[in-house]
């Protein structure tokens, strides 16, 4: 069931089709605001414009509201309770909107012109066209994605549904990867992030299971370039892909049968209509001249219109001729500092708003071209700027106001790329260097409070966890109530960790810059972002050999040997996991030199070296034992275990399994017994202890089951179906390896490929 977006732009004149002439909601939580903005504003008898008057909030604006067209901010709501004397209710229901998930399709831009010829296109290309493939070309700033916004919310309904995705390619930081795309495509579609799988052409593949027999529409926008597309291509039949760019995509063109649509300026009374949309038809009949000089500056560019008529708009009483020479001067200012940019309007329409923002608000505005994610929360920029999250999210929404800043739901805020790399220029200025510093040290210490609460909330029983103390003064630390609460925040962040360690590594955090990765490692085991897992410990390595940390670099080597091995490059994570042991030979016996013991006595294991793993393993155990470290030594135990039972030793195999069994069970440990319980399970089948056998798999399939560990759960199914199967019960194997492929088909070639080999064996 693909998810339907619930926004939907007006439907011109005119027009036939599915088209609505009202926009849909953007979510129930905003509907049920303003049902109860407009029953107040009526019990008290006020009209629009009364209501205006009082609460000084535009008419238009809570016209809006009152529909559920446009979410209420903090301070709208703030104002219309007061002014409506409705005793926090108003507030409390503003507070409910924001917290609601947020449509995946953003909602189309609230003021929009022209591109009438630009709405036909699309109809022919996207609807009748025999093309599958539909690009936007245009350069920035020149309003691609608002076109394709308004287009796609608009004949939404064209679609059984539509999923979006931000490729950042021209964003700062790096452009998303396939894997990062097709994440978030399946998330769109409905599929849970721990069910998302690991490897990038599985995820294709479940993506192009998932839409086939529905008629989709895949809106990818700011693509960097053909490469970065391609890989994402669903090619299922009733599938169109609508992507915008500032390149003409070429390779698409030939390899796809993509077709263009370019998107020029605003003509000049399309530009001046905007404005004047914008400002007001009134004010802006009143000085025509002005209003032209502005559109003229602006390069008749919708994202800088849009921008400078917000600053018109907020000095009602300043010309809005003297405000365009303002603008004028503002250009001038930006050639004598000769930024090399062609259109040097654009960056002033930038500067000229973000110099008439008040102090706190422009603040705001520099420290979030910080972030390095793509997106960020309120509770990210409260810790950039140091504040409580209520008073940043009311900057944030002065930002949003003054069209600097973009709000992509309920939780999220994200830059146009221009104005990203604009936010990070300013912050970037000599003058802002302490508060610079300052900002990257709350924001990096917020991360990573959030994933060691995250690590401890996923893993409570682990005692490999550590206590980071109180959080530095302006972060206000997450904290996850469930372990859902948990894993949603850190498959949802993943696109940011690589770039805040780094972004710490770069400011000489060092501790934060491979701490961070490291804490983020239960997840990774769980959720296996391998892109994610394998880059921010590549950082994580870098910032411990910067800060001349030996044990943060073991940790860090280990972790990414971990990641490497499991994905089947031996050599690398033997390389890795050797460094770890020699860097635990110059600090001390630590729990790292038992995990590296581990790994490399797991890779001669996967290289059927079981005399060797035994070694290994005997090791660890002995290093854990000595210092005490029983989380280690156990899980040193369950390989031992698994080592002896392959050299033909049933006694000490089950001895070492029972042990390691033995300490997870004494601290509930669920993933832990799940661990242990199928290689025991493992070792029963293999000297004929059969229903044994059978036990050790119900208890491991329970265990996987309480911490949600879908790998784990299929391990134990596939288990049972030998088990069952060396009983002579072939239907009942059948079933539970159908049962175990079910779980993992999309996410584990090799585990699936394993389990179809059995499936086809037992017929």
């Amino acid at each position: 069931m693909l998810l339907v977006t619930e926004n939907s732009g007006s439907a011109r004149s005119g027009e036939t089709g599915k088209a609505r002439t009202e926009p849909r909601p953007v979510s129930t939580a905003a509907s049920a605001f303003g049902r109860a903005l407009r029953q107040r504003r009526q019990a008290k008898g006020l009209a629009l414009r009364d209501l205006q008057r009082i609460a000084y909030v535009d008419k238009s604006l809570i016209s809006r509201v009152e529909r559920g067209l446009t979410p209420p901010s903090a301070e709208f709501a703030e104002a219309c309770d007061r002014a409506l004397e409705a005793g926090g209710t108003l507030i409390v229901l503003a507070e409910a909107a924001r917290a609601e998930p947020y449509v995946h399709l953003p909602p189309p831009p609230s003021h929009f012109v022209g591109r009438e010829e630009h709405f036909a296109l699309l109809d022919e290309k996207v609807l009748t066209g025999p093309a599958k493939v539909v690009f936007v070309a245009g350069p920035p700033g020149v309003g691609k994605t608002a076109l394709v916004l308004k287009w796609a919310n608009w004949r939404q309904e064209e679609f059984d549904g539509v999923l979006w995705s931000d490729l950042r390619g021209y964003a700062a930081g790096s452009p998303a990867q396939p894997a990062d795309i097709l994440d978030d495509l399946l998330r769109c579609v409905g599929v849970r992030p721990d069910r998302v799988p690991a490897e990038e052409h599985m995820r294709l593949a479940l993506l192009r299971g998932l839409l086939r027999g529905q008629r989709t529409l895949v809106v990818l926008d700011n693509a960097l370039d053909s490469h970065q597309v391609r890989p994402v291509l669903p090619g299922t039949p009733d599938t169109t892909v609508l992507i915008t760019s500032r390149r003409r995509l070429s390779g698409l063109v030939v390899g796809s049968g993509a077709v263009q649509v370019s998107l020029e300026p605003l003509e000049e009374l399309e530009a001046t209509r905007l404005m004047a949309e914008l400002i007001g038809d009134e004010r802006a009949a009143g000085d025509p001249e002005g209003v032209g000089e502005l559109v003229r500056l602006c390069a008749a560019l919708p994202l800088a219109v849009n921008i400078a008529a917000e600053r018109v708009a907020t000095h009602p009483h300043q010309s809005v001729g003297d405000l365009a020479v303002e603008l004028v001067a503002e250009g001038r200012r930006l050639e004598l500092l000769a930024i090399d940019d062609d259109a040097v309007g654009v960056r002033a329409a930038f500067s000229w708003s973000y110099r008439a923002l008040d102090a706190d608000t422009a603040r705001m505005f520099r420290l979030l071209g910080l972030h390095p994610g793509p997106r960020f929360t309120a509770g990210a920029a409260a810790a950039l700027a140091g504040l409580p999250e209520h008073d940043a999210r009311r900057l944030v929404d002065k930002l949003i106001q003054a069209h600097l800043v973009q709000q992509v739901g309920a939780l999220y805020y994200r830059f146009h790329d221009l104005l990203r790399v604009y936010a990070a220029e300013e912050a970037a200025a000599e003058q802002w260097r302490d508060e610079r510093q300052a900002a990257v040290s709350r924001l990096t210490h917020w991360y990573l409070h959030a994933a060691n609460a995250a690590s401890w909330t996923l893993t409570p029983a682990r005692d490999h966890h550590v206590d980071l103390g109180p959080p530095p003064e302006g972060v206000e630390p997450l904290r996850f109530a469930t372990f859902d609460e948990a894993y949603i925040w850190c498959a949802s962040e993943m696109p940011s960790i690589t770039g805040v360690a780094r972004l710490a590594l770069e400011h000489g955090l060092y501790e934060i810059g491979w701490r961070l990765p490291v804490e983020m490692f239960d997840y990774h085991l769980l959720g296996r972002p391998w892109q994610t897992w394998i880059s921010s410990h590549d950082v994580a390595i870098e910032s411990a050999k910067a800060g001349g940390d030996l044990g943060g670099l073991a940790w860090s080597a280990i972790n990414l040997a971990e990641a490497h091995r499991r994905r089947g490059a031996l050599d690398r994570a033997h390389e890795l996991y050797s460094q770890a042991v020699d860097i635990s030979g110059e600090i001390g016996e630590n729990p790292s030199l038992g995990w590296a013991l581990v790994g490399l006595g797991n890779i001669a294991h996967e290289r059927e070296d079981y005399a060797e793993a035994v070694r290994l393993a005997e090791q660890s155990v002995a290093v854990n034992a000595r210092i005490g470290y029983q989380l280690g030594e156990a899980t040193a135990r369950v390989h031992l275990g698994r080592a002896y039972r392959d050299l033909g030793d049933r006694d000490l195999a089950l001895d070492h399994g029972r042990r390691a069994l033995d300490v997870y069970a004494k601290d509930a440990d669920q993933h832990g017994m799940g661990f242990a319980l199928v290689p025991l399970a493992r070792t029963c089948r293999r000297f004929g202890e059969l229903e044994q056998a059978l036990e050790y798999c119900e208890q491991a399939l329970t265990a996987y089951r309480n911490c949600g560990d879908v790998w784990g759960q299929a391990d134990a199914l596939d288990e049972r179906g030998c088990a069952l199967a060396a009983q002579g019960h072939t239907e009942a194997a059948m079933a539970a390896w159908r049962d175990a492929l079910q779980l993992v088909m999309d996410l584990d070639d090799r585990k699936a490929s394993v389990l179809r080999g059995r499936l086809e064996g037992a017929v």
